[in-house]
């Protein structure tokens, strides 16, 4: 055990000023003198550490607001992250959706075993006392009625749903039944009458509301007319709307006291599933029962009419007219005899069906259109068109239905424009995001086929449905409608499938095939009017506004060659080359920033000086931006293929006409 000692600290100075203590009093001044380098070196050490965290802390700050900034620039759009596209990106993302494809599967098939699982305990456990309740509660029904007016009311229908007119209150009252007991029933005529009085008095109905909408009509009219905004009138709400507020209410008292949270292996409420399956129960249970009930039913009136010593008359049951199937004459297969692979390779042997590389919706570059809002004439009507970003988001919501879900969608979609503005690149993401088999049916891979066309066309109209979703691809579909062929065309028989896309392709195809025909054209005018039969859409890709090319600029240029080009050199870029098309300032970037100029970088910086001279200098002729006459002809021609912009060009010459009277 250590005994704690108290340290005492002398002031004094103990030593004697003799010559046999001098050895001592010498290590005690070199003491002193090392006390004070210790002290002069902490001081020195101190400095130098306020010193370091001084720097470290004014770097650390510059770099929170470097990064601050460069977020603040990422968010606005001014400038964008370079992408690392990894090798085994694709392969990876088609490995995570696979595996979520077989998570569904195994969680639909757990969901379809609780539901059978629930349902023979539900038809075990509950399915007699339901029997119970139901004939009991019939059997009161008739109690009741006989006690009040000596008869039975009529057994409802099955065509009437049956005894759940009982439940609901929807038959006759004691009192209404005995009214009706005396009463003779109607003639053919007399039911005859009735209803055509009430057909009069629903036209009635139908003709007054006309008249008052017309008249609100007017009278909107007139205050639009004189200027004055109606505050008060409200817009109906049309039926799809109000189908989407009832399922929105209905999704927000059915989940909100549920907390999916702690859910993670995605197991179903088993509460909702017995609901559901009760109520199924129910409702069979209910029809049966409704039999054995009918029976015992004809046996009171059998019985009453006897102690009233009447005639007994059974009465007639009228049950659901069930659907005849009426089974069409399937057309003879061709291919009958043959498996779908067989045909599958076959159509790929012969270059019909092309593998797409991997696209997706991000690399066709484009900005929406902001200022057509700001730019409306005095009708509110826009007069700027839509850009690049407003036409792929059309493109986007078109191909919906050739998801899962069956959502109207267009059979056929045409895409004009200048060549290498990025229709086929559309057409190839298309493909690339649906994972859809890619048939290429263009003129110079189809003349092949001529001598049997119909074997052809059946086949691939039957591959398409096989191996949906399917994209059928015309490029330059306008060479499929030619007004006058070109004598170097012609060998590749340009109009062989222009007569049969209609009626051999389009119309065996129904709403919920998952195929779809794309074609692309830079010279629309050129063909005849079958083209705008053959396909339903077509849509207009415009020249690229300065949104879109500095965003081109922007993403191609962070890509190739980050940090090497001042900011203010993509704006400036934008706004020159702004009349280029996309592919042509793509191809720009591509060849400028080639290896051997990429690899110069570091010692020879980027000028924006070179990118004019690629345009100008350095390809035999220059190349120039699409003509103004150009786009004018598109929008022409557009005018008259799109039923929106037909109806904005009547009411246009309308506005001309009633101008020039008043002038």
């Amino acid at each position: 055990m250590s005994i704690p000692v108290k340290r005492t600290i002398f002031s004094a100075d103990f030593l004697k000023s003799d010559e046999s203590c001098e050895n001592l009093r010498r290590m005690d001044d070199v003491g002193e003198a090392a006390v004070d380098d210790v002290e002069a070196i902490n001081r020195i050490r101190n400095n130098a550490a306020i010193r370091i965290q001084c720097w470290w802390r004014g770097y650390r700050t510059r770099k929170i607001v470097k990064i601050r900034k460069r977020f603040k620039e990422e968010l606005y759009g001014m400038k964008k992250i370079r992408k690392l596209k990894r090798p085994n990106q694709n392969a990876n993302s088609i490995m995570e959706m696979y595996k979520k494809e077989m998570l569904k599967k195994k969680l639909d098939e757990d969901f379809i075993n609780l539901i059978n699982d629930e349902r023979t305990r539900l038809l075990q456990v509950r399915s007699p006392w339901m029997m119970e309740d139901i004939s009991d509660h019939i059997r009161a029904w008739f109690k009741e009625f006989y006690e009040k007016t000596g008869n039975f009311h009529p057994y409802p229908d099955p065509v009437k749903k049956g005894t759940v007119l009982v439940v609901i209150d929807e038959t006759m009252t004691p009192m209404e039944f005995q009214q009706t007991l005396g009463k003779k029933p109607m003639t053919k005529e007399e039911k005859k009458k009735l209803r055509d009085k009430e057909k009069k008095e629903k036209r009635k109905k139908k003709e007054k509301l006309k008249l008052i909408k017309m008249k609100e009509a007017k009278r909107r009219k007139k205050l639009r007319d004189a200027g004055i905004i109606d505050i008060g009138y409200e817009l109906t709400a049309s039926k799809p709307i109000e189908n989407i507020e009832e399922t929105m209410k209905k999704y927000a008292k059915d989940w909100r006291n549920v907390d999916e949270y702690l859910n993670k292996n995605h197991d179903p409420i088993k509460d909702w599933v017995t609901e559901e399956e009760l109520a199924k129960i129910h409702q069979e249970v209910r029809g049966l029962v409704d039999e054995y009930m009918r029976v015992e039913y004809e046996l009171l009136r059998e019985a009453l009419a006897k102690d009233n010593n009447e005639k007994y008359k059974a009465l007639k049951v009228k049950y659901p007219k069930k659907k005849k199937n009426k089974r069409k004459k399937k057309p003879k297969d061709m291919t009958g005899d043959r498996t779908l692979d067989s045909l599958y390779h076959e159509l790929k042997d012969g270059g019909i069906i092309e593998e797409v590389s991997h696209k997706d919706f991000d690399e066709f570059i484009a900005d929406f259109n902001f200022v057509a809002d700001d730019t409306r004439d005095e009708e509110d009507l826009t007069t700027l068109g839509p850009a690049k970003g407003d036409i792929k988001m059309v493109i986007q919501e078109s191909m919906l239905g050739m998801g899962e879900f069956d959502i109207p969608k267009p059979k056929s979609l045409l895409l004009i424009g200048p060549v290498n503005c990025g229709k086929k690149l559309m057409c190839q993401i298309i493909a690339s995001e649906l994972d859809a088999v890619f048939m290429n049916l263009s003129p110079e891979k189809t003349y092949k086929f001529a001598d049997d066309l119909k074997y052809f066309l059946h086949v691939i109209v039957k591959v398409a449905k096989a191996f949906q979703p399917t994209i059928m691809f015309f490029d330059e579909a306008h060479r499929l409608f030619w007004k006058k062929i070109p004598p170097e065309a012609v060998d590749i028989k340009p109009r062989l499938l222009g007569s049969s896309i209609a009626s051999k392709i389009l119309k065996p195809l129904k709403k919920n095939d998952k195929v779809v025909l794309v074609g692309t054209s830079s010279m629309p005018w050129a063909a005849k009017g079958g083209i705008k039969r053959a396909f339903q859409k077509v849509l207009l890709i415009p020249k690229c506004d300065y949104g879109t090319s500095f965003l081109l600029w922007l993403e191609l240029m962070t890509e190739n060659a980050p940090d090497d080009m001042a900011e203010y050199a993509y704006s400036a870029l934008a706004r020159v080359l702004q009349a280029y098309n996309s592919g042509d300032i793509n191809d720009n970037i591509n060849q400028t920033l080639n290896i051997d100029r990429k690899m110069r970088l570091k010692n020879e910086a980027l000028d924006p000086n070179e990118f004019l001279e690629y345009f100008l200098s350095k390809n035999e002729p220059p190349i120039f931006p699409p003509e103004e006459k150009l786009m004018v002809k598109f929008n022409k021609w557009f005018g008259k293929s799109n039923k929106l912009q037909k109806l904005r060009n009547s009411y246009m010459a309308q506005k001309l006409a009633k101008s020039k009277k008043k002038k």
